[in-house]
């Protein structure tokens, strides 16, 4: 089964990514390509101290400008102020100019002709998303319609990395770009969201932390990603520029110490290799230092630290994968290990884009999202290889116990007397047989308990907490409650629409008794067949008659569609409750619950009825 399903999902994911590239590949073979404004054709002037103004760059003509090196002027963390010069062909029409970094701090805008200022802008992350020309994740300047070359001066000064990708675009031809754009981040972030989802019902199921700290992971990262291309200062926090300006600094670490936790977790790493698991809780650690500074601290200041230590947990869990790989040679290590390494790369030429040792260019700027969709993939493909391959070693473990004892007793047939040294090795050998039964056993001993069916508690459960909660009520002198509830006529469903449309039921009922019986100490179980009980610790009588009828209220109500029809069921049920002494027993409890079930029966079904106070 547990084949079948890695099998399938696997299936499922490459049919989506054939089907996401069959869509996008074609997107922009009609847009015409705008005009790159590249560094040889933009001049530099850095003012160190922060002193000239635009009237200085018009006035000063001995003032010393230079090219850019790169196609993309990009200059890395840097505190001076940067002015870049570069003149626009006359155009016919209006038209877009796009600045396409959406991290700069304070952006000031000059368009000359002939000499003089004919529009100004101020705009910027660190002033209101509202306050921008063209309400856009990048930063966009129209520029009008002119039958004369047009100057534009551009004065930077940013706590993040100075990087000034520029491009003129026609109006129309930006647009309908933006769109394909669209499409784009939707897919990245839609695997995000479907991988977040598929694995959090995962661990409401399975109850097993690598799911929960996987799908913390990819919320922190997809946030980050959201910060980091302008989507969350459009969208999500638009009248908060100065959280927008640190909240990169603080999601980075964040993303560390999600990585690190779950890195662990999935790894098994506190049981197998625990100095391992505390240099990955020392990273983690470190990031919570730096993510609550980052909120006091200057983003300047803290992006350093947050991005250096983003790369040294990445290398450190990938060394880390690879040594699991030589001592267990468990393939799920191996899945583990190819999603980091195409992370770490993604993330590496991003920290090296922003730091100003690579170029901008469209490669280096979307390195880490489309590394970042790869392992997303890859990790979920390692969960499921990570639930199979417990499953196996559980099979295979207790293959040998069996096999151990059926030798010891061939063994002890056939010879009377057996040498101490023989015997002490073959216990060893069950001891150490038994040993990973048990700890196999331990892992899997939630999904034990649970009904594949319904999702709740099933009935060995039931036993054991109605016995626990017994107790307890009987120590403290309080009540217990117990409501059993059997579905009328429920035969009638499976013979007429299937038991795929009973499971389903079943299923639907359970999940709505769920939603209502939602005290911690509150317990749904599947006793049998169509019957489910629900144990009410601290409950009188009254209060358990009143969520019994709240229950049957809502299964009376609820519209099961299944192959097209709509199914309805109603419930008869059974209240008993009283306070617990030495002669009530929990199966005196469940023997009134089930003498009131089928007084209800008796009734007419599709009520309640009650016995208990005795």
């Amino acid at each position: 089964m547990i084949t079948q399903f890695n099998w399938n999902f696997r299936l499922r994911i490459s049919c989506l990514v054939a089907l996401i590239c069959t869509f996008i590949s074609p997107s922009y073979a009609e847009i015409q390509e705008p005009l790159a404004i590249n560094g040889q054709h933009i001049e530099v002037l850095i003012d160190p101290e922060h002193q000239l103004t635009v009237d200085n760059i018009l006035d000063q003509k001995d003032l010393i400008w230079k090219s850019s090196n790169y196609k993309t002027p990009s200059y890395g963390f840097s505190p001076h102020t940067y002015w870049f010069r570069f003149t626009l062909p006359a155009q016919k029409n209006e038209s877009i100019l796009e600045l396409n970094y959406a991290l700069l701090d304070d952006i000031s805008y000059y368009r000359l002709q002939d000499g003089k200022i004919i529009e100004t802008i101020l705009t910027g992350d660190k002033r209101s998303f509202s306050n921008r020309p063209i309400r856009h994740r990048a930063f966009l300047f129209p520029v009008t319609a002119s039958d004369q070359n047009q100057t534009i001066l551009l004065k930077i000064r940013s706590s993040s990395a100075i990087q000034v990708p520029l491009r003129l675009w026609s109006e129309n031809t930006f647009f309908e770009r933006d769109q394909y754009l669209f499409v784009e981040h939707g897919i990245y972030y839609g695997i995000a969201l479907v991988m977040v989802l598929y694995n959090f019902f995962l661990f409401l199921r399975l109850r097993d932390s690598a799911y929960g700290f996987y799908v913390l992971y990819v919320i922190t990262f997809a946030f980050a990603q959201l910060s980091l291309s302008g989507f969350s200062y459009q969208f999500i926090w638009p009248d908060s520029p100065e959280w927008n300006e640190k909240s990169l600094a603080v999601l980075t670490p964040l993303i560390v110490i999600s990585a690190a936790v779950f890195s662990s977790h999935f790894l098994k790493l506190t049981s197998y290799y625990p100095r391992l698991s505390k240099l990955l809780y020392s990273h983690a650690f470190i990031g919570i230092v730096i993510s609550a500074a980052s909120v006091y601290l200057p983003y300047h200041t803290m992006i350093p630290y947050a991005a250096g230590l983003a790369i040294v947990t990445c290398l450190t869990i990938l060394l880390i994968s690879y040594y699991v790989i030589v001592k267990s040679m468990h393939k799920y290590a191996i899945y583990f290990a190819a999603a980091w390494s195409v992370f770490l790369v993604g993330v590496v030429v991003l920290a090296m884009n922003k730091f100003g040792f690579l170029p901008r260019t469209w490669v280096t700027e979307s390195a880490a999202q489309i590394g970042s969709a790869i392992e997303i993939i890859l990790l979920s493909f390692a969960l499921a290889e990570r639930l199979y391959d417990a499953m196996q070693r559980r099979f295979i473990a207790e293959n040998e116990s069996i096999y151990i004892k059926e030798k010891l007793i061939r063994t002890q047939q056939k010879q009377n007397q057996v040498l101490e040294s023989e015997v002490t090795a073959g216990t060893q050998d069950l001891e150490e047989a038994l040993n990973k039964v048990n700890i196999l056993n331990d892992e899997l001993s939630d999904l034990s308990t649970m009904d594949q069916v319904t999702g709740v508690r099933n009935r060995r459960y039931f036993d054991d907490m109605l016995e626990k909660e017994f107790r307890r009520a009987f120590r403290n002198h309080s009540n217990i409650s117990l409501i059993m509830l059997d579905l009328d006529h429920f035969k009638s469903v499976n013979d007429t629409h299937g038991h795929l449309a009973g499971d389903l039921c079943l299923k639907t009922i359970a999940n709505a008794i769920y939603n209502i019986v939602k005290r911690p100490p509150d317990l749904v179980c599947r006793y049998g067949g169509e019957e489910l009980a629900i144990i009410l610790p601290e409950t009188d009588l009254k209060g358990a008659m009143i969520t019994a009828e709240r229950i049957r209220h809502q299964i009376e109500s609820l519209q099961v569609k299944f192959s097209g029809e709509t199914i309805s069921v109603t419930a008869s049920l059974g209240v008993s409750s009283f306070i617990p002494n030495t002669n009530k027993t929990p199966n005196l409890l469940i023997e009134l619950a089930d003498n009131a079930l089928y007084q209800a029966k008796n009734d007419g079904r599709n009520c309640t009825r009650s016995r208990g106070n005795i």
